[in-house]
């Protein structure tokens, strides 16, 4: 119903976290939801600025206080969005959406990449949970709440 499990692995002892989901929307549609705070706001966030470019920043609040920070990494509209992820201050990280064209949807791939050991056990679930809600968005569904989500799906990553 939320989609298929993502995976965590580790690979040269950096842990990587990956989402595969098939959108039924455009590219230029996803892009949007991925990078403009607006499209931010409907699916992942309280709040958002992106300074869409490379070099670009990027800022997103989430509901319960924390704050991600980060500078863009790569900027190829509808394809690749890439920044560094790092969370109140203090835990760098990286994710890197890319996007491709398939019929008339987008295949997405979400990878996060070097979060500490101890914070993957909630994030795995938590992008499971966001990308869920990426989806109903783009399709005009309810968005499922994302505690909801993330307590249906958290077992699976354990």
């Amino acid at each position: 119903m939320f989609g298929d499990t993502g995976s965590l692995t580790k690979e040269d002892d950096v842990n990587v976290i990956t989402f595969r989901r098939s959108l039924n929307a455009p590219p230029k549609r996803v892009w949007e939801a991925l990078t403009t705070d607006e499209g931010i706001t409907s699916w992942l966030a309280v709040s958002a600025k992106v300074d869409g470019r490379a070099g670009g920043t990027v800022e997103i609040e989430f509901d319960d206080g924390q704050m991600v920070d980060g500078t863009i990494t790569q900027w190829d509209p509808t394809s690749l969005f890439a920044h560094t992820w790092i969370i109140n201050g203090e835990i760098p990280s990286d994710v890197r959406y890319t996007l491709a064209p398939v019929g008339e949807g987008t295949e997405l791939s979400l990878v996060h990449t070097g979060l500490p050991d101890e914070m993957c056990g909630g994030y795995a679930p938590g992008w499971h949970a966001f990308t869920a809600r990426l989806a109903a968005t783009l399709e005009g569904d309810a968005v499922p709440e994302w505690l909801t989500v993330f307590e249906q799906v958290a077992p699976a990553y354990q």
